[in-house]
């Protein structure tokens, strides 16, 4: 039961329960208001100041768009067979709960799931990954938390699966240790209407996590009836060849940026998505019928990648940021952090502006990254990015990577095929030592230069799909091949972009010197083969 609104550039009204409307209030979620969604993509398009906070709001709501529409179309379909006698070839979510207070449940954690998948990004999005701490920092953090402790196995497990002992924690991990946290606090709080109250009690945490990470809990499904319907539930929120996630930032950061490209055919995506089983499970299925606006929805995300997020100067920005950061890969900024309350405050304290401004001027300033002596480069670049003195692309280079009919003989399925694309990507790469050899010798000559990759892979993600595509209309044949589906879809598969960039730092005052330190990069560039 909706009891609150909120009111979305994008989506319009946005109605929340009021369990939502607790879950946003509380501290760890509202921190999402001082993370922007593109960290410093507002450099090159003003309007872009969007931040985590409406988008996760926006990616609930489209959550239960998805689900309801693709339910709805269950009936709609067996309506319109009835008229040539067909039988009921789909079963909807709702059929498969044991009751009403049994659905509206698991559409309340699909809800929590779309609102928190984003929680536990820090400020400057992907790259704060490199400073967080080590899994068996984390758990000896977690071991005295009273809101893990019956997650603890689950959590060394992953931690040791994914070999994250002795290496730095992402996002992802970040999120579930947060859900964890909130709905425990959740559970907790009785100050709630007797609806909502019956709905809390019913809410598993171990749903929530299924549905935005299945590889968190392995041995846990999410099963309504007989029927394990993890991957339908994961589909909606994140899927290939679309999902609530993408739907949201592909409107929102066009819009943001004053740009086009983001744009696709919402309702006729909508229209066409039925509950399907596939291999033994529910999925998300797509009818035949919706392809062309599916392969319109792939061919926006694309062009969004390739002219918004990899603009030249977008690149800039990250560039610059990445030489700020190249002596600390090693370290953490949790230095004085010994206990979970800290880890979730430094998280509160540290969005965007503080995390630049304040925390990395601190650690640079008291010679955090371990190299600089009597001055820091690093601080001085800093400030130059806080500045918007942009450092000057000197070089770039386009690659299309795509595959000979003779390479792709050999590969038999999907994930082989993205495997094989990103070794491909990796070829393309400097020449590691080549590469440092060239930096120290330009920065001995006081020219300061960073190497940016970006790569768009034209059918991303599609190896871990577990949405599928819908052949026949009584949903008996059902494919995830994507690559193979249709001629279009092959030719994204082959649409892979690759852009190598190289950018100096801005120490010449004119343009005459400006090509002067071109002109010396290109020659070292020649004289070392990069």
């Amino acid at each position: 039961m909706k009891t609150g609104k909120v009111l979305d550039p994008i989506h319009g009204l946005i109605e929340i329960t009021e369990i939502e409307e607790f879950i946003i209030n509380q501290k760890i979620f509202g921190r999402l208001r001082k993370v922007k969604q593109n960290t410093l993509l507002n450099y090159i398009f003003p309007g872009a100041n969007h931040t985590r906070f409406e988008h996760s709001i926006g990616v609930m709501h489209l959550a239960e768009k998805i689900f309801n529409k693709s339910n709805e179309n269950v009936e709609t379909t067996h309506l319109k067979g009835q008229k040539y006698n067909r039988s009921k070839g789909y079963i909807t979510i709702k059929e498969l709960a044991k009751d009403n207070d049994h659905f509206e449940t698991k559409l309340q954690e699909l809800r929590i799931a779309a609102l928190l998948h984003d929680v536990g990004h820090g400020p400057t999005s992907h790259k704060f990954d490199s400073f967080t701490i080590t899994g068996k920092e984390l758990l000896a953090f977690l071991e005295k938390s009273i809101y893990h402790k019956n997650f603890l196995s689950e959590i060394r497990e992953y931690v040791s699966k994914n070999q994250l002992q002795n290496r730095k924690i992402e996002h992802e991990l970040v999120s579930c240790i947060f859900i964890i946290k909130i709905i425990y606090t959740l559970k907790e709080n009785k100050n709630f209407t007797d609806f909502s109250r019956k709905i809390i009690d019913g809410i598993e945490v171990k749903n929530i996590l299924k549905m935005i990470d299945p590889e968190f809990l392995p041995q846990h499904e999410i099963v309504l009836g007989d029927k394990n319907c993890t991957n339908y539930f994961n589909s909606i929120i994140a899927g290939f060849p679309f999902d609530a996630d993408r739907m949201d930032y592909l409107y929102r950061d066009s819009f943001y940026s004053g740009v086009k490209y983001g744009f696709f055919d919402q309702s006729r995506i909508l229209m066409s998505l039925l509950p399907v089983e596939h291999e033994g499970k529910i999925t998300l299925g797509v009818k035949t019928s919706g392809l062309d606006s599916v392969i319109r929805f792939i061919q926006s995300r694309n062009h969004l990648y390739n002219q918004v997020y990899f603009h030249k100067t977008n690149s800039a920005t990250n560039s610059m940021l990445d030489f700020v950061f190249r002596h600390m890969s090693n370290q953490s900024v949790f230095e004085n952090v010994s206990s979970y309350e800290e880890f979730e405050e430094f998280y509160f304290r540290n969005g965007d502006e503080y995390f630049l401004n304040s925390t990395m001027k601190y650690k640079l300033t008291t010679n955090g990254c371990d190299v600089c002596n009597e001055g820091c480069v690093e601080n001085d670049v800093l400030d130059e990015l806080l500045e918007r003195n942009l450092w000057k692309k000197t070089f770039e280079s386009r690659i299309n990577i795509k595959f000979s009919d003779s390479e792709l003989r050999n590969v038999t399925n999907i994930s082989e095929l993205e495997y094989q694309l990103k070794k491909k990507i990796e070829t393309n790469y400097f020449d590691s030592s080549k590469l440092e050899q060239f930096k120290t010798q330009l920065e001995c000559e006081d020219i300061y230069v960073q190497e940016n990759y970006s790569s768009n892979i034209g059918l991303k993600g599609a190896s871990k799909s577990k949405m599928v595509l819908i052949e026949k209309e009584d949903g008996n044949k059902t494919t995830n091949l994507w690559n193979k589906i249709n001629d279009e879809m092959f030719f994204l598969s082959q649409t892979n972009v690759f852009i190598k960039r190289i950018y100096v730092r801005r120490t010449f005052k004119n343009a005459e010197e400006f090509i002067e330190i071109e002109k010396r990069i290109k020659e070292c560039m020649i004289e070392l083969a990069l």
